[in-house]
């Protein structure tokens, strides 16, 4: 069957149609090449609005984030991509056809798309007057990109005329998926590494948030650490346990990094491109191009410094940004969920995951949608859970846990973790015009004299800009292993047969030893007086060098 579009003619064995007014949008290619956007204004703060030049390439990323789905391709300009030249929609075919066929239908269709576009650039690259209405409209758009027909010669040798997939219904998961950690994570950039809570978007674009990826190159977890790098901020990558799919211990592993290459490199558009490209590779890019401005980079008429991917990882962040503040109007269909609340038990001993399973009282299916870490072999039982792995449990089973006394592979005391309020909501409230304590409390579903009580207040008075407390902090679980976990961290990475059990023989034997959380203000001494210990028995049973303790860190109390 034959169908035209602008003026090409395409010959395809079932009606694949470009989407009408769907051709030829260039919004705002950057001052550079002389356009300007009048696209909405970002949503976010300063240090993450959206440059004029960058509006266009956004816009695009946001469009196949949130609007084309996957039986939809966008044909445009690999280097500029806000550059379309049209739509494929291929709707009707993907409900016929099964995915095997669809898949090598569209592919084929995606192939006679390209080919009867470059036939035509090709017409114009050898100084033709245009003809159709396709070259009509390709020597409107493109004629703020220098260069005479030569420019059309570009396309083609250059193999410039890329597609690119929607990917609606798989962004519509990333999104149902963020709900359930996104709002500690928020909380660990926010209030332990003194970072902006954008950068926890990031994910949308690295792995969809899928917490169990893995890349084709290696790369694993909602934050995507190849293995060496996760290796540099202690994240255990073994046979049985892999660090990397942990949300909390990734994402303190993430902001360490991204702190690093701001510090390093001064902005964060630049730091989240390295998050890509690495720190000295955007380092060589920005000497190069003398100038530190990403956005000057990126949308230089003449040169590509970086490849398609790192070109256009910081505008799709961006994209990223404004699609989840705005996620009810891009994906109405998905509502918002309650973040995954659990508490922690760390292992006395290794054990079976079904042991473990049946001592909490918990489904063995609810324990691995809590613990992405733990690896296959540990599932299926071929691996036991290592000693003094922080097992995490949800908290609607927290109740179901058989006597502390007759669990001995099980910690006695359980460290609660309250995965729940997320910084976007805020801890903070700013006092707006004609607002009063009690209208606050009860936005926030606490009460007046609560609110009075968490700031301070001398009365239940309260004025326009004043900033508020409202919610008392998150305890959050804190990274530092147990020592007998450092063992087997050494031992499950060089991938020991015997690593879980060297790990258990490494294990304290007296079954009623306590374990102390250090929290802020701890000292070894009020800690030893806390516990009816004393300061050298809990230094000894920590092999301690000294009398310092630091927040998070799991003591032995003997």
């Amino acid at each position: 069957m034959k169908t035209r579009f602008f003026g090409i003619s395409l010959v395809f064995s079932a009606a694949a149609l470009f989407a009408c007014g769907e051709t030829f949008a260039s919004p705002g290619m950057g001052t550079n090449l002389g356009l300007r956007s009048q696209g909405p204004k970002s949503v976010q703060g300063n240090q993450f609005k959206v440059p004029s030049e960058l509006r266009g390439r956004v816009d695009f990323w946001k469009d196949i984030f949130a609007k084309y789905t996957s039986a939809q391709v966008v044909v445009h300009h690999r280097n500029f991509p806000q550059i379309r030249f049209g739509v494929l929609d291929f709707s009707k075919e993907k409900a016929a056809m099964n995915p095997v066929v669809f898949e090598k239908y569209k592919k084929a269709a995606e192939g006679e798309a390209v080919a009867a576009i470059k036939r035509q650039l090709i017409e114009l690259s050898q100084g033709e007057d245009p003809s159709t209405p396709f070259q009509r409209d390709a020597v409107e758009i493109l004629k703020d990109i220098s260069g005479g027909p030569e420019k059309y010669k570009l396309l083609v040798d250059e193999d410039l005329v890329r597609t690119q997939t929607g990917i609606r219904e798989r962004y519509a998961e990333a999104i149902r998926r963020s709900w359930k950690y996104l709002p500690v994570m928020e909380q660990i950039f926010v209030s332990e590494f003194g970072l902006p809570k954008e950068l926890t978007r990031i994910p949308f674009i690295e792995s969809s948030f899928d917490y169990t990826a893995y890349s084709s190159v290696g790369a694993a977890g909602i934050w995507q650490f190849m293995p060496r790098t996760a290796r540099s901020h202690k994240l255990l990558v073994g046979r049985y346990v892999d660090e990397r799919r942990d949300p909390l211990r990734a994402t303190r592993a993430a902001a360490e990094y991204l702190r690093g290459a701001y510090n390093s490199l001064g902005n964060w558009p630049l730091a989240i491109t390295s998050y890509n490209h690495g720190i000295g590779g955007v380092r060589s890019k920005v000497n190069k191009a003398g100038t530190n401005d990403l956005a000057a980079i990126i949308e230089d008429p003449k040169e590509r410094f970086f490849g398609f991917a790192s070109t256009n990882f910081y505008p799709e962040f961006l994209a990223a940004l404004e699609i989840y503040e705005d996620h009810e109007k891009y994906f109405p269909e998905i509502p918002a969920q309650p973040p995954l609340r659990v508490y922690t038990v760390a292992m006395k001993s290794s054990v079976p995951v079904s042991q473990a399973a049946k001592q909490l009282g918990v489904p063995v299916d609810a324990l691995k949608e809590a613990n992405y870490a733990l690896l296959e072999p540990v599932w299926r039982g071929a691996a036991r859970i290592p000693a003094g792995y922080q097992l995490r449990v949800p908290v609607e089973y927290q109740n179901r846990a058989v006597n502390p006394s007759d669990a001995g592979s099980l910690a006695q005391r359980p460290q609660v973790v309250a995965v729940s309020q997320p910084a976007s909501q805020g801890a903070k409230h700013r006092v707006a015009r004609g607002e009063t304590l009690a209208s606050i409390a009860k936005r926030y579903n606490t009460s007046p004299e609560k609110l009075k009580e968490l700031n301070g207040l001398a009365s239940l008075s309260v004025k326009s800009g004043q900033l508020l407390t409202v919610k008392d902090a998150v305890t959050v679980e804190r990274a530092e292993p147990r020592a007998q976990y450092e063992t087997a961290k050494r031992q499950l990475t060089g991938g020991l047969p015997s690593a879980i059990q060297q790990a258990e023989a490494s294990e304290l034997s007296a079954e009623e030893k306590q374990r102390y959380v250090v929290r802020s203000g701890d000292t070894l001494s009020a800690i030893a007086k806390k516990t009816g210990s004393s300061v050298d028995k809990i230094k000894r049973a920590n092999k301690l060098k000294s009398g310092r303790v630091v927040v998070g860190q799991a003591l032995v109390i003997p």
